[in-house]
């Protein structure tokens, strides 16, 4: 009858072997170890027990053509023992032997998931594989075996005697695991089982079970060393699994690509293969070094942009400089390059006031009321608004807007004792916000006031801050900082009498106040 575990096995190992990937640049590989372990005989003078267990250690090499199947040969150092007095089914019969042991052996190893290991283009993958052996060799040892001499079991010990056993034929067969550290090195648990079919390396046949063989069974922990020859198919020193171009000879600062003229490009990405040129021009030479090839450069011994096909633009204005009558000050196409710095039309070099716009009658300079208000804009703090001679040339804040200022002062209030604003004053900073706007060209100074309850110092801190909160709302608001101030005065200005509660109200206030130019 057919064992089914072994019969599954025989099934399952093709198909573990096949469906893993294939590796279509698989590298021959050789692999130099020692290994460390435990010897236990199973002999005429040795049981199924470990008391006889000798320490063992060797060397071997590995040759993988293939990711699977390696060519293994070994060398094992250890020695045979055994003793009828470890044994009470034996202990009459009062033998022992000891016995060195050299096995020097030629194996093939499968490894299960070999395959694993390697990538189609070669790169390396950790990997933890279970592997199979069996081979053949020979195991040199000579037993040096006590024997308890007379009785009715003499003669087949003088058999046993005359046997000069020098060592027998070794079939080892096992298996183990591969566990990869990295690329290199690689950790090896393996067991196995030696067959010899002679039953003299202890010395007793005739005097034994001269029908059992002598066996050993080996188990221990290798460390092994791989050597790794990749394919490179360009001979360029870069394996193929690195070379972006293994066809094709190249260098590692290039992956393993061609670049004919050294710069730094490859050749299938630059557009001049064979004259050196930066990065940004496709590899095409670039003398002024403005970023445009000197094949498309109109201007290729001049700094330029790309705008200008390469030509120098002194002053960035988007016109080159031999076409720029003001190469050296930006100006527009409609003055060929020169500025005109105050939108007159009257280019600089040829106004009087380039900062002021002005009628060409006047040579460029602005007439002297521009707002026609009757304040001469060397007077007129608003030359551009129509305001008053009272008031300096600028706009008078209208009667509506002086009423939400007046409003505010004690429309906009706070949590008590705190610089946070209660919802109800929200509405009356966003109509201050509005009279900003209105009246741009005046400014506003935000002063917080208190009472007198509290010391100096915190109603100090508490009038700057509340101040300040304001301050920050109307700037949420779109109000331009620059247009705006800010103080505290604390307690020190009150507007009514601190001994009554209804004075004391009146004293915490914020005060709005337009402020005209001077």
């Amino acid at each position: 009858m057919t064992k089914p575990i072994p019969a599954l096995l025989l099934y399952l190992l093709p198909a573990v072997i096949f469906a893993q990937p294939k590796s279509n640049v698989h590298p021959q590989t050789w692999e130099f170890g020692a290994q460390l372990g435990l010897l236990q005989g199973q002999n005429d003078l040795n049981n199924l027990g470990f008391s006889e267990v000798q320490p063992a250690g060797g060397a071997f090499f590995r040759y993988h053509a293939d990711p699977i199947i390696a060519l293994r040969g070994n060398l094992l150092f250890s020695k045979l023992g055994g003793d009828d007095l470890n044994y009470s089914a034996n202990a009459g019969r009062g033998f022992s032997f000891t016995a060195p042991l050299l096995e020097a052996t030629a194996m093939v190893e499968i490894d299960l998931f070999g395959k694993r290991r390697w990538n189609s283009d070669g790169a390396f993958n950790k990997t933890i594989s279970p592997y199979f052996l069996a081979g053949v060799g020979y195991a040199f040892t000579r037993p040096t075996t006590l024997y308890k001499e007379g009785g009715n079991n003499q003669a087949a010990i003088d058999k046993d005697k005359a046997v000069d056993q020098i060592g027998a034929v070794a079939l080892p067969v096992g298996g183990g695991l591969k566990v990869d550290l990295n690329e290199r090195l690689l950790l090896n648990l393996e067991a196995g089982l030696r067959f010899t079919f002679n039953d003299h390396l202890d010395g007793v046949s005739h005097s034994g079970n001269p029908k059992r063989k002598d066996t050993y069974l080996f188990a221990g922990l290798g460390l092994s060393y791989r050597i790794i020859n990749r394919p490179d198919a360009d001979q360029d020193g870069i394996e193929d699994y690195r070379d972006a171009c293994p066809n094709e000879k190249g260098t590692e600062a290039t992956k393993g690509c061609p670049d004919t003229d050294s710069d730094g490009l490859i050749d299938k990405l630059d557009a001049c293969p064979n004259e050196a040129g930066p990065t940004v021009t496709k590899g095409c030479p670039d003398s002024d070094g403005d970023g445009i090839a000197d094949m498309s450069d109109a201007c290729p011994d001049k700094k330029g942009t790309v705008f200008n096909n390469g030509c120098p633009d002194s002053d960035s204005d988007g016109i080159p400089d031999h076409k720029d009558q003001c190469p050296e000050a930006a100006g527009t196409t409609k003055f060929q390059g020169c500025p005109d710095s105050d939108g007159d039309g009257i280019i600089d070099r040829d106004d009087q006031c380039p900062n002021e716009a002005g009628p060409l009658a006047e040579k460029g300079c602005p007439i002297k009321d521009r707002d026609k208000d009757g304040v001469l804009d060397e007077l007129d703090k608003c030359p551009d608004l129509v305001g008053t001679v009272a008031n300096n040339g600028c706009p008078v804040v209208s009667d509506t807007d002086k009423k939400i200022l007046e409003s505010a002062v004690y429309g906009v209030q706070f949590d008590n004792g705190k610089a946070s604003l209660m919802p109800a004053s929200y509405a009356i900073l966003d109509q201050i916000a509005e009279v900003m706007r209105r009246n741009t060209v005046y400014t506003l100074t935000i002063t917080g006031h208190t009472d007198n309850k509290g010391s100096a110092q915190s109603n100090q801190r508490l009038s700057e801050a509340r101040a300040k909160t304001c301050f920050d709302y109307l700037v949420s608001k779109g109000v331009y900082p620059a247009r705006m101030s800010h103080l505290g005065l604390g307690g020190s200005q009150p507007v009514a009498d601190n001994s009554t509660w209804s004075g004391r109200v009146k004293n915490r206030r914020v005060t709005f106040e337009l402020v005209a130019p001077e």
